[in-house]
Formats: C-alpha cells, sequence, structure tokens
C-alpha cells in the first residue's frame, strides 16, 4: 500500500492547523517547496498580440477600443501573495479563479525565481474580447426561428463587471432581457446582480445580493435572492406528432430566498459545509379556460397564498480538475471532476402556510475522473416533497458522460440521460428537440413527465485561428431521445447527420456554433414538420 498517496486524503478531515503539521513532502505542497513568496508579478496582455497589432489596423484598433483588466481585478482573486507560503494547490485554485471570471482567453499562475533569486508568484493573462455583439440565431427543422440579438460587456471598463441589452426571441414569446452584474460591490467582498426580462407574455425581476464562497477555502457565504414573475405559462401535451395540446397558466409569483452556510472543513483539497435556507413564496397559479379572454374566465388552481419553507443541508466535496482543450470548444476550460455529496432536508409546515405539512429531501451525487486518453463523469439528482399521503411531487435525474480524446484535436462524446417527474409545475415538464436533444427535431418535438436522451458526437478541430477570428470544425453525431406522460406509450425518436461548426479563439468560453445537416427516423414526423431530411443551426451541446 502507498501510504504516501493515503496521507493527503486526511487534508479534508484535518484543521489548517492540523495539516500544516504534515510533511511538505506527503501534503504536495512542492512549488517553492514550502518557501515564502517575495512579491507577485502579474503581466497583462490584450487581445491582439503586438506583433500582429502592428500589421493589422483592425488588430490596434480592436485593442485601443477594449479595455485592459485592471491588475487590481486579478491581484484580488489570488489566493496568495507576498509574505505567503508557496503551494501548489493555491496556484491551481488561483488559476481557476481567474479563469471562472470570463475575462481572459489565457490564465497562467506559477511561481517563478526572480534575477536576484527571489521566489515570485508569476501571473500571465491574456486578455479576452469583453464587447461580444449577441447574434445567437436558430433555425429549428421545422424552420421555427429563434436567438438572442443584442450586445454583452462582460468587462466594463476593466473591473470585472458585466451588463448585457438583449432582444430575445424564444420558441413562444419575445421581448427584451436586461441584466448588470458587479463581482464586487466597491472594494468589498459582496457580489451583486440585477435582471429585467420584459417578454411578450411575462415580465420577470430577478436580483441577488451574496458574500460568495471565493475559494475552496473560504469558511462561510450567505446570499439573498429575490423574484419576481407575473404573466402566462403554457404547458404542452402529445398524444400523436400532428397535435400539440395546449393549456395556458396564469401564475404571479414573490420569492425571497436567504441562504447562510459555514465550512467546519475547507482547504484546497476540498471542504464540508452546512448551511440553512428560509424561503418565503407568495404565488398564485391560474388555470386558463380560453386563453383569448380575460382573468374573468380562470379559476385558481393554487390559491393566493403566502407560505414558508425552512430547511438545512449538507454539502461535501473533495476537489478535482483537468484543464482541457479542444473539449467544449476552442478556449481552455476547467473540466469538473470533483467527488461531491448533496443532501438537504425542507420542512412545509402547516404553520408556514400549506394545506398540510410536508417534508422535501434532495440527493444530488457527482464524480468524474480521467482514465488515460477519457474524461469519465457521472451525475445524479433526486429530490421528493412527502406528505401523510406520500409522494406529493418529486423527480430523479441522472446523466453520464464519457469524452474519449483520440488525439488533441479529436474528441468523441458519449452521453446518456435519463429523468423521471411526478406532478411537476405547470411548465416545467422535460420539453425536448432543437436545442436540446435530439438536436433535429423541431420545439416541443417530445414533452412528457419521463424522458431518454443519448448521443454520440465526434468533433474534430482543424483550425484554431483563421484570420485571428474564429476556429472552424467539422464532426458527426447520432442522437437519440424522447419524452412522454406516464399514461402514455414511450415516443423516442433519432436523428444521424453532420455537422461543422466555428468558435471564437479569443473568447473565454468554451462552447461552438453549429450549422446541422442529418436524417431523422423513429418518432412519428408530424405532417407540419415535412421531409426526414433536417436542418438546424444553433449552439452546440456543451459536455
Amino acid at each position: 500500500m502507498n501510504v504516501a498517496r493515503l496521507v493527503p486524503m486526511l487534508g479534508l478531515f484535518l484543521t489548517p492547523e492540523a495539516w500544516a503539521q504534515v510533511p511538505s513532502s506527503v501534503q504536495g505542497t512542492d512549488a517553492g517547496g514550502g518557501a515564502i513568496i517575495d512579491t507577485v508579478i502579474i503581466t497583462r496582455r490584450d487581445v491582439f498580440l503586438p506583433e500582429d497589432a502592428e500589421r493589422n489596423f483592425i488588430y490596434r484598433l480592436g485593442n485601443g477600443l477594449h479595455a485592459m483588466t485592471h491588475a487590481w481585478v486579478i491581484r484580488r482573486e489570488l489566493l496568495l501573495g507576498a509574505g505567503s507560503s508557496a503551494d501548489s494547490s493555491l496556484t491551481a485554485e488561483s488559476e481557476r479563479n481567474l479563469r471562472r471570471l470570463g475575462l481572459f482567453h489565457r490564465v497562467r499562475v506559477d511561481t517563478a525565481r526572480t534575477d536576484d533569486g527571489k521566489l515570485a508568484l508569476d501571473v500571465r493573462t491574456r486578455e479576452a474580447w469583453s464587447l461580444q455583439p449577441r447574434f445567437t440565431g436558430r433555425l429549428a427543422a421545422d424552420g421555427t426561428i429563434t436567438g438572442t440579438f443584442g450586445v454583452t460587456e462582460i468587462n466594463l471598463a476593466g473591473t470585472g463587471n458585466a451588463m448585457r441589452v438583449w432582444y430575445v426571441r424564444e420558441t413562444d414569446r419575445d421581448g427584451m432581457d436586461l441584466r448588470l452584474t458587479s463581482n464586487r460591490v466597491g472594494s468589498t467582498r459582496l457580489s451583486a446582480s440585477g435582471t429585467w426580462q420584459n417578454l411578450s407574455d411575462r415580465d420577470v425581476v430577478s436580483w441577488t445580493v451574496a458574500n460568495p464562497f471565493r475559494s475552496l477555502s473560504d469558511r462561510s457565504a450567505f446570499y439573498y435572492e429575490g423574484r419576481s414573475f407575473q404573466g402566462r405559462i403554457p404547458q404542452y401535451r402529445r398524444d400523436n406528432p400532428d397535435e400539440l395540446q395546449t393549456v395556458e397558466w396564469r401564475r404571479r409569483a414573490l420569492i425571497n430566498r436567504f441562504t447562510g452556510t459555514i465550512a467546519p472543513i475547507a482547504s484546497p483539497r476540498g471542504f464540508l459545509r452546512v448551511g440553512a435556507t428560509l424561503e418565503v413564496r407568495h404565488e398564485e397559479h391560474l388555470r386558463l379556460e380560453n386563453p383569448d379572454v380575460d382573468v374573468d374566465s380562470l379559476y385558481a388552481t393554487v390559491p393566493d397564498s403566502v407560505y414558508g419553507l425552512v430547511g438545512a443541508f449538507v454539502r461535501w466535496r473533495r476537489a478535482r480538475f483537468e484543464r482541457v482543450e479542444h473539449f467544449n470548444g476552442f478556449a481552455e476550460e476547467d473540466q469538473d471532476l470533483s467527488d461531491e455529496v448533496f443532501l438537504s432536508l425542507k420542512l412545509a409546515h402547516e404553520a408556514l402556510g400549506y394545506e398540510s405539512t410536508g417534508v422535501g429531501a434532495r440527493l444530488r451525487l457527482a464524480s468524474g475522473r480521467r482514465a488515460g486518453s477519457a474524461i469519465l463523469k457521472g451525475y445524479l439528482d433526486g429530490s421528493g416533497l412527502f406528505n401523510s399521503a406520500g409522494l406529493d411531487s418529486g423527480y430523479v435525474y441522472g446523466s453520464g458522460t464519457a469524452a474519449v480524446r483520440a488525439t488533441d484535436r479529436n474528441t468523441t462524446f458519449l452521453r446518456a440521460i435519463g429523468g423521471v417527474q411526478e406532478s411537476p409545475r405547470p411548465g416545467s415538464e422535460h420539453d425536448i428537440g432543437f436545442q436540446i436533444l435530439p438536436r433535429l427535431w423541431g420545439p416541443h418535438a417530445f414533452i412528457g413527465t419521463r424522458t431518454l436522451q443519448a448521443t454520440v458526437e465526434h468533433r474534430s478541430y482543424l483550425v484554431d485561428n483563421f484570420a485571428n477570428l474564429t476556429g472552424i470544425g467539422i464532426g458527426a453525431f447520432v442522437d437519440y431521445g424522447g419524452a412522454w406522460y406516464a399514461d402514455q406509450d414511450p415516443r423516442l425518436g433519432g436523428n444521424i447527420g453532420v455537422t461543422v461548426f466555428g468558435g471564437s479563439p479569443l473568447s473565454s468560453f468554451a462552447q461552438v456554433t453549429n450549422l446541422n445537416l442529418g436524417y431523422r427516423f423513429g418518432g412519428g414526423i408530424a405532417d407540419s414538420e415535412g421531409s426526414r431530411w433536417a436542418f438546424s443551426a444553433g449552439g452546440g451541446l456543451r459536455f
């Protein structure tokens, strides 16, 4: 038995003071050998490299329009500084923190020796393009066009704050989507955000104020989230391919949720966190017997009521990350392969406004591993609300993913998904097709409280940087899946096809945009959908 490999696992169960007594050779903190960091060197590079900008006016203009991230924005995300003991795990986590901000195309954090032999924390960043025009039109197989059109600035004046102004056209609605986010309010640890969605069938305002966990080693956090919803919710059902049945609901809701968390065990290797939640809801669901007439024709399914929910939870995690490229896109990304267990219990009591007392429970499990050239990930999530009559509502959802990288530029994905719902809220049923597997089917092609989905997709990343503007790749895919209600026979369909995809080499986010062409099979094709051959365009799947 290799004792040296087992001892570091104890770090999850030791206090920082106790762990400090373990020899660094066993801890694995070999960077700098535990030496003291004398200085922090931050090297920032613009979106386009100087040698490229010298030869191209467009690149020079781009650098001129882009606001370079301030050094203090980078410095405040580092978990090490002058006077700190060098630690390889904190160095790696600092790099992930910077990458998670979404401001940089490339980040490297390491230790190095200065000319006079002193130890330095060497931080190198290359900016991602932050002013992002948003044109994400999608074309479904049935001719439905949706998309988002507007602009997003993810790095206002180089401060790391973000703003978006979008016009959104979805399958069933359209309107404006406005958002403002501050990762740090002033010089505090607080973050805040506000979103207003003024859509044709609903008006939604949401806001958050939080002191979040910013590292695996943080000991406490709190979150306040609020949401106001007024509008209509469509609920769909298919009993045959040509008949889409729709029920309209009107929902009014004001939700406030407060969460506090402490971490009795916290280190770069993982944590144990425990917390409590208080949720207060003012909610009303009404079913429209005739959507074309006014509210007098409604009858209340869930009456206007105010009720509360209290809960407690525990979350355990052993951290494990892999830095990869040519995975979900052309940009560098961190794949989270951590082992995680999350368990929560919630009490819905008559004294808090419920018709009867119930207890809710949720269990979420996740894990991942690298196995040679493959990355394996699994996820299982289940929740249920129980009262004196038994299960009131709930769901079980699971997925498994394997990504095999035969070469640096070729990745093959396999994913399987399954889910079951009982008594879900109107409009939250599984609704797949178009942007959700299988991708060549139209909106609302498969609907229900049961779902199965599977895909095999191969991507070849041919060119990383065509004209310094886009990467280009080709691929092939087979999708199969469906959704149905408990009183229906399973309805499943699939597609097989080829894809051409692209993605920005300067982006901070790994995702591609696909043009898909293929053949659909099974499931029954609705007359409105026409041929079994289909074309679609839109954002690529993320694994």
